[in-house]
């Protein structure tokens, strides 16, 4: 196999497809790493604590992952820029995931999920380095190989992995327990993208000086997130994409246990059925189309059928069923809709956020937009908890919750974010916001005198 290289005009979609797969063994052990609570369970009996342990992932994302996206933009070595940090974490995850079921106490399992979330953080510039690998006339429908695999990834780690976390398999006088297998089965993922990185991914040097430096050290990184004027749209963009991105959280749950009386199998079943159909239909007719339009013509048409759909099921539930509870073929139905208007605008958002950045700032862009994205999170989701209390507490007897009101807050949320992107999308069509990282992308093709120079 020929090596993978950045900066192509165009790549063969052997190369995209196998990056997807990569991306996706990345995403097997993340979710094989869900099991992390349950382990920290057997030796920490506080709730509290474990939440706290577990809340340090967005606290280091803002301190590890920020440096660490804002420095590849600035550095060369002789194994590339953004190569080193993803090696390191691969690495390192590795071998913490495989000695994960071995803890035997509070203080290394804490030790060692900390770790695991420094260098997940680390290794936060392997989307921006698949993202320089695939050019942007290709991106669209690479988006969409992702998304297939993706939805894979989803239906086989609820059926096949995260249930088997307290199986115990014993064979030829060996015991083997299902935590270790589940932590093993990651550390092999890893392993293989360690290696593959190593052996069939190369930078090619880029022939523009790194971004200026407004400062040193961290007030120096956060300066500069948000100096270089280029960069405003995108965040703004990614502003817009968070709010559309808000969901009812926890509330979802509780709406379908203790609002609507369904059980976990009853909503393992909703997300099968709108797996399978997305697998085999959605994903692949997208696929074909989503390079041969307008990306944010096409993400806005999924944020209007998104926002439609959700304000004709609130109505639906809200105002024509008697018991105002949806049943299992209305929740698939609406679900099948909701998920086509969501893989619609879903598949053409990454890319679409990557036509606006100029490929040397790619890690300051997504440093910035990581900022943007984490405090607009802590913003909804607790603005949905406190939607559903105080809503409950105005027009619900006392100490019954409707759960179902959340629909309100998203749906305003959405409205919100529609504003937004009808403002960005005007002034993409004046001319004052540029699609920078399709105007000043240039391949090795173009210049290779210059390129390929150590």
């Amino acid at each position: 196999m020929h090596i993978i290289e950045t900066q192509h005009k165009r790549i063969p979609w052997r190369w995209i497809v196998l990056l997807q797969l990569v991306s996706s063994a990345r995403i097997l052990a993340l979710f094989a790493s869900a099991s992390l609570t349950f382990t920290m369970r057997k030796y920490i009996d506080s709730p509290a604590i474990i939440n706290s342990i577990s809340s340090t992932d967005v606290f280091f994302n803002l301190l590890i992952a920020t440096p660490c996206l804002y420095y590849s933009d600035r550095i060369w070595t002789r194994h590339g820029r953004r190569l080193p940090f993803v090696i390191a974490s691969f690495a390192v995850m590795a071998a913490i995931i495989m000695l994960m079921p071995f803890a035997g106490g509070a203080v290394p399992i804490a030790v060692m999920v900390v770790l695991w979330f420094i260098f997940w953080d680390v290794g936060a510039t392997f989307d921006i380095l698949i993202m320089e690998i695939i050019p942007p006339e290709q991106r669209g429908r690479s988006s969409a190989i992702g998304a297939w695999f993706f939805n894979a990834i989803i239906m086989l780690s609820a059926i096949v992995i995260s249930g088997r976390f307290d199986d115990v398999v014993k064979s030829t006088g060996i015991t083997l327990r299902g935590e270790e297998l589940i932590y093993w089965w990651g550390a092999i993922c890893l392993i293989f993208c360690l290696l593959f990185m190593i052996f069939f991914v190369r930078e090619v040097r880029p022939t523009l000086p790194p971004p200026v430096e407004l400062g040193t050290g961290v007030k120096g990184v956060f300066l500069n997130l948000f100096t270089e004027r280029t960069l405003w749209p995108v965040y703004f963009l990614a502003f817009a994409t968070s709010l559309l991105q808000s969901s009812l959280g926890p509330m979802e749950m509780l709406l379908m246990t203790d609002q609507w009386n369904y059980s976990i199998q009853d909503m393992g079943t909703n997300v099968f059925v709108g797996g399978v159909i997305n697998l085999v239909f959605v994903i692949p007719i997208i696929g074909l189309v989503v390079d041969r339009f307008d990306r944010l013509k096409m993400f806005s048409f999924g944020v209007a059928c998104t926002i439609a759909l959700q304000i004709l099921f609130f109505c639906f539930v809200q105002y024509i069923l008697p018991d105002r509870r949806a049943s299992i073929f209305h929740l698939i139905l609406v679900g099948q809709f909701l998920s086509i208007s969501n893989q619609l605008s879903g598949i053409a958002l990454q890319p679409l956020l990557f036509d606006y950045i100029p490929r040397d700032n790619m890690g300051t862009a997504q440093a910035g937009m990581n900022l943007v994205r984490s405090v607009t999170r802590v913003i909804t989701l607790n603005g949905v908890g406190l939607w559903v209390t105080y809503y409950s507490k105005w027009f619900m007897p006392e100490g019954k919750y409707d759960y179902f009101s959340a629909y309100i807050f998203i749906i305003l949320i959405n409205v919100m974010s529609c504003g937004s992107l009808l403002y960005f999308a005007r002034q993409v069509k004046r001319g004052r916001i540029k699609p920078l990282g399709i105007d000043e992308f240039h391949s090795v093709e173009e210049t290779p005198d210059i390129l390929v120079k150590p």
